[in-house]
């Protein structure tokens, strides 16, 4: 048997391959932030994000609204400062779409432009039946770059997700709630805060 080792200049090659690849797919992602940030202002009432290749335009529900307001107000009533509470803020990840997170709360003294780093737990609220976004799609990319916290309200299930410990593209932890439940949240920063969600509207 003959073993055929690669030449440094077939390894070159590949390197450069995959170098055009990776910026090749920066720049389409640079593309769809420049489009979202257009036509954003010119189509209120919409959610407009990345997903996968596309650019996903979603109506917001007063369903929607609600439960951010839910959300931010226990959250205030726990002592955490306002001015950590957001929502539908910007925060970057490199090489990946920026997401702006129905609600998040952010680590003491964090200033924008927001980054990954500055997220201790993103809230997203489903806002299709069959959705890919915020289950799948954001679930990776927030275990990815290690956000401590993720939590997923879904009016359809009735149900909220629970994600902590990231590791690597995926959470180790899940905790699901039905509506009706109390969600504790215990921050990496030690901050403790009871979500009631009795109140939550469920969508059909």
């Amino acid at each position: 048997m003959t073993a055929q080792m690669e030449s440094p200049h077939d390894a070159r090659i590949e390197s450069s391959r995959d170098t055009r690849t990776e910026s090749l797919r920066h720049a389409r992602i640079e593309s769809m932030h420049h489009a979202i940030e257009r036509v954003t202002p010119l189509l209120k009432g919409f959610k407009i994000e990345a997903v996968g290749d596309r650019i996903v335009m979603t109506p917001q529900s007063s369903v929607q609204s609600l439960t951010i307001f839910e959300v931010r107000d226990a959250t205030l009533q726990s002592g955490i400062g306002k001015e950590r509470v957001l929502s539908d803020v910007e925060f970057t990840f490199p090489g990946e779409p920026k997401r702006c997170p129905d609600v998040s709360i952010t680590e003491e003294g964090a200033t924008e432009p927001f980054s990954h780093e500055d997220l201790l737990i993103a809230v997203e609220i489903v806002s299709s039946r069959h959705d890919r976004n915020d289950y799948a799609i954001k679930t990776r990319q927030y275990a990815h770059f290690g956000v401590p916290a993720y939590l997923i309200i879904d009016p359809f299930r009735g149900e909220c997700d629970l994600l902590t410990n990231p590791r690597d593209d995926a959470y180790a932890s899940r905790q699901t709630y039905k509506y009706g439940d109390t969600i504790p949240l215990s921050l990496q920063d030690g901050s403790e805060i009871e979500i009631p969600t009795a109140s939550f509207k469920r969508r059909s």
